[in-house]
């Protein structure tokens, strides 16, 4: 039998990707409804009718069919596998166009106004569905967070109007359907832009002398501040007087600004991205003028005598004394003083100096600082250090005043001692005590000093602050020596040493027979000592005495007894004759002259004319010749005899 004839529905496809109006088919899905479910039959698909008849060229692959036009006709064979007998039909195909929504809608951008810094903002997702819609009706928006969930049709966001973003950015993808059921996938981008930063800044306060309230205010001067490293190309920074215009941005203050509205008065700020057009005003400083401290530079130098340290230049400044000047009549109680030694600590208020301080340099410059107790506002002010050196001069440790015997002043070139500062009349004024009293009338550089005992002079110095520098010294009497000399070596000693001792009120020096004098030994009971060695030749010898600072002198004589080593008898009026001089004044003294064996040549006596160096009448011949004496040692009054030898030389 011949298979029924079945007109089936027309078979409709969306589009794909490319709206051309062509895309594949699968027209095995019509087999069902041409075969009736019928197992005997076999359905086959032909582009013209006459291929359907005759059974040619049959469309090779009906499952995976690319359509050439749209609407199309195509044409069906449906044949019976048992009788082969086939009946024909048509099958129309159609493809549906897909929605044609903006492909490229602009994505939603939020500020993050809600808990700032979260990144995370509640988006209206429908805000772009006129301009996704692009002009086209009747279709159906579902908004997704993947481009799958979309193109299933799955996950649809709940509630799109009122959408938390999940991340910053977020892709929204969105399936737009037409009444064919047709869909196209669009998406945008949520973002959220972070607000400007903000810091609490300090407030502006400016001093102003005597002011009445008013100040006109650089507000712009605390733009650099608020933004705190935001380019300012990019951060707009506006001021305002209330909080609703600094939220709306509206009314924005010019500067210079006066603050109208009170002392202090609150600005407000709005802080502004000029890129993302995001704003901040959450940000607010007082503005406050305050009375401006006066600062009085002192008339005259900080100046202190250099009494410690030896004219070192660095004293102890009390810098406290300052204060009363340098207020110039403002209160303590409202104003408060204080010292530095640089400009730049002064301004930042660091490293003030103690009141009692101690000067680096002389003279050295530090700056007072008066700063008003009430606020910030101070003023500077330069204070010179300066240390004034106290006069410089030494007197001697002491001078000498020569008494006579009965105390009286002597009168000489030293005496009375003149003490002399070495300064200039002139330049110094001179205040001179004895004992600790005042010299009334002695005013000058130098005092006569009539008087042994303790004297001091203060000296102040007329072109300063008169610092004074004072000396003491000390006048001490001093009276003629009275000499007492001894020879403390017996006759005809090897070495001779006299032994001189002074007696008196001062210090003294020895010499004798007009030799150079040498300082004597003070013995510390009123007694100087010197001894004399190798006193030659025998004989008599002067021994003086004398005051070093010229107020007298003592002579003794005293006498060196030893024998001659050799005599010339050659007439010529020198040595002719020998003899031992000394014992002269010892009539029992006796003197024998002998040749080297022991004969007798001559006996003679020290008060003699001595020997010639004859033997009855015969001169003898140069050579030593011995001799013994008898005599009393003058030091004890013992009788000794001496022996030695002489020369003769002719």
């Amino acid at each position: 039998s011949i298979p029924p004839v079945v007109v089936p529905a027309p078979l409709q496809l969306c589009d794909d990707s490319v709206a051309d109006g062509i895309t594949v088919f699968d027209l095995t899905v019509k087999d069902g409804a041409l075969t009736g479910g019928n197992a005997d039959y076999i359905v086959t698909y032909y582009e013209t009718m006459l291929d359907a008849v005759n059974d040619t060229s049959p469309i090779p692959d009906p499952s995976n069919y690319n359509s050439n036009a749209n609407p199309q006709t195509l044409y069906v064979r449906v044949t019976d596998t048992v009788t082969s007998c086939f009946s024909t039909t048509t099958l129309e195909i159609e493809v549906l166009a897909n929605p044609l929504p903006e492909t490229d809608p602009d994505d939603i951008v939020l500020c993050d106004d809600v808990n700032t810094g979260d990144n995370v903002e509640v988006f209206d997702l429908t805000v772009n569905e006129v301009q996704i819609l692009n002009g086209q009706a009747v279709n159906i928006l579902t908004y997704h967070n993947s481009f799958n969930d979309a193109e299933q049709n799955i996950g649809a966001i709940a509630t799109p109007s009122n959408y938390t973003n999940a991340s910053n950015p977020e892709t929204i993808f969105v399936r737009v359907v037409n009444p064919q059921g047709c869909f196209t996938v669009v998406d945008f981008d949520l973002l959220v832009n972070p607000l400007p930063e903000v810091i609490a800044v300090p407030d502006l306060i400016e001093c102003e002398l005597n002011t009445d309230g008013l100040f006109d205010f650089d507000l712009e001067s605390k733009t650099n501040e608020l933004l705190n490293g935001q380019s300012p190309a990019i951060f707009g920074v506006t001021y305002h007087v209330s909080q609703i215009d600094a939220d709306n941005n509206a009314n924005p203050l010019v500067s210079p600004y006066t603050n109208v509205l009170g002392n202090p008065q609150t600005i407000y700020v709005s802080i502004t991205n000029t890129t993302t057009g995001c704003s901040i005003s959450t940000v607010e400083f007082n503005i406050e003028v305050r009375d401006q401290p006066t600062a009085t530079a002192p008339a005259n130098d900080y100046v202190i005598c250099d009494y410690f340290g030896d004219n070192d230049g660095v004293a102890e400044f009390d810098l406290s004394t300052q204060d009363a000047e340098i207020l110039n009549g403002q209160l303590p109680a409202d104003f408060t003083v204080t010292y530095f030694a640089g400009q730049m600590d002064a301004i930042d208020g660091v490293n003030a100096l103690m009141n009692i301080y101690e000067n680096t340099s002389n003279p050295q410059v530090i700056y007072a600082r008066v700063d008003n107790n009430s606020g910030i506002c101070y003023e500077l002010v330069e204070v010179t250090l300066r240390v004034q050196p106290i006069p410089v001069f030494s007197l001697n440790e002491n001078y000498v005043i020569c008494l006579d015997g009965d105390g009286n002043v002597i009168v000489n070139g030293n005496s009375p001692p003149v003490i002399d500062t070495g300064l200039s009349d002139a330049d110094f004024t001179f205040e001179w005590s004895y004992e600790g009293t005042v010299l009334p009338g002695e005013s000058l550089s130098t005092l006569t000093a009539n008087q042994a005992g303790n004297y001091s002079v203060a000296v102040a110095d007329i072109s300063g602050l008169g610092c004074i520098g004072d000396a003491s010294t000390v006048v001490l009497p001093s009276t003629a020596p009275i000499v007492e000399a001894e020879v403390t070596t017996d006759a005809f000693a090897d070495n001779h040493i006299v032994e001189v001792t002074a007696t008196g009120n001062g210090e003294y020096e020895f010499s004798i027979d007009g030799g150079p004098w040498e300082l004597g030994t003070d013995n510390g009971n009123g007694t100087y000592s010197y001894t004399f060695t190798n006193v030659n030749p025998p004989g008599e010898h002067l021994v003086t005495a004398r005051d070093r600072q010229g107020c007298g002198e003592d002579s003794e004589t005293v006498f060196v007894f030893d024998y001659p080593l050799f005599f010339t008898p050659n007439s010529d009026g020198y040595n002719d004759t020998w003899n031992i001089i000394d014992f002269s004044g010892q009539p029992s003294a006796k003197i024998f002259i002998y040749d080297r064996y022991g004969k007798l040549l001559k006996q003679i006596s020290p008060s003699g004319n001595g020997w010639n160096g004859t033997f009855n009448g015969t001169p003898l011949p140069s050579t030593d010749y011995w001799f013994t004496v008898t005599y009393i040692e003058p030091r004890d009054g013992t009788q000794k005899n001496f022996r030695s030898h002489f020369t003769l030389k002719r």
